[in-house]
C-alpha cells in the first residue's frame, strides 16, 4: 500500500512470531536482512523497551556514509516495534519505521513493515527522496527476515 506519506508492505509466513521478533529486536540483524543494501553496521545490544536508542551506520548512494540514532517509540513483545531516526544528538526527523506482527485467520504470521513520513517537516521532505527505500526493497527485507530466521540453527 502506498499513500502520499506512508509506504507499507506485508507478507505471510508460517514462521512463529516470537522467532521473527527476537531476530528483529537485535539491530545488528537489520544489516543482514536489509533489502536496500544501505545498512553497513549496527548495535549488537537488543532493543528491550520504548526509550531505547540504537545506532546504525548507513551508506546511502545520495548522501554518503553517516550514522543514524533510532529512538524506539513502540515496543510490544511479539507484536510491534517502531522507531524514529535522528542524526546523532538531534531530535528525530518525523520519519517512522514500524514492524507489526499479527496472527492470521488460519494461524499464519502476517508481517507488515511501514515507513511513515507524515510527521516529517517540510524542510526534511524537500531535501530527501522519500520514501528512502522502495516497496520492493522493503519486501526483500521481510523475505530475508523470514529466510534468516527459518535457517537459524540452535545447538543444544
Amino acid at each position: 500500500m502506498v499513500q502520499d506519506t506512508i509506504q507499507s508492505v506485508s507478507a505471510v509466513t508460517d514462521v512463529p512470531i516470537p522467532k521473527l521478533f527476537d531476530f528483529l529486536r537485535v539491530p545488528a540483524n537489520h544489516v543482514r536482512m536489509d533489502g536496500s543494501g544501505q545498512l553497513v553496521s549496527a548495535d549488537l545490544q537488543p532493543i528491550n523497551a520504548v526509550g531505547d536508542v540504537f545506532t546504525v551506520h548507513v551508506n546511502n548512494p545520495e548522501r554518503g556514509e553517516y550514522d543514524v540514532e533510532n529512538h524506539v517509540v513502540a515496543f510490544i513483545p511479539d507484536a510491534q516495534i517502531a522507531w524514529l531516526p535522528a542524526s546523532p544528538g538531534k531530535e528525530p526527523s518525523g520519519l517512522r519505521w514500524e514492524w507489526v506482527f499479527d496472527v492470521g485467520a488460519h494461524g499464519e504470521t502476517i508481517i507488515t513493515q511501514t515507513c511513515d513520513w507524515s510527521q516529517a517537516s517540510e524542510d526534511y521532505v524537500a531535501t530527501r527522496r522519500l520514501p528512502m527505500v522502495t516497496a520492493d526493497e522493503m519486501r526483500l527485507s521481510i523475505r530475508r527476515l523470514i529466510e534468516l530466521v527459518s535457517s537459524t540453527i540452535r545447538l543444544t
